[in-house]
């Protein structure tokens, strides 16, 4: 069976926002009160959510339905995806940073 457009963008907006939000799937699902299983199938395009499940899942985000309805274009999806990348790089030097730190302090207070 061929998965519908709109199906295959509701997929990527749900997981889009899932990681925009630093959420996993599970974490997702328990705030839309959904089995995480559930959630992967939606992001896939494999199943048609209801909608009372397109409901729980906006309130899950805190968002209106519309909001959730709404599919952003590939740049901007684009965008927002490379924003999470700068992030997460910017997360990964701070905690070089503090482990560097903690290296140099170990070595100045074995010399000691």
């Amino acid at each position: 069976m061929k998965k519908g457009r709109i199906l295959i963008k509701f997929g990527q907006r749900i997981r889009q926002l899932r990681e925009v939000k630093n959420m996993t799937q599970e974490q997702l699902a328990e705030k839309a009160d959904l089995h995480p299983t559930f959630i992967g199938k939606i992001e896939r395009a494999e199943i048609n959510p209801s909608i009372i499940t397109i409901e729980k899942l906006a309130g899950a985000f805190n968002i209106p339905v519309s909001e959730l309805l709404t599919f952003p274009d590939d740049k901007k999806i684009f965008d927002t995806k490379s924003e999470l990348l700068v992030n997460s790089i910017g997360k990964a030097i701070k905690q070089l940073e503090v482990a560097f730190d903690v290296a140099r302090d170990f070595k100045e207070k074995k010399k000691e």
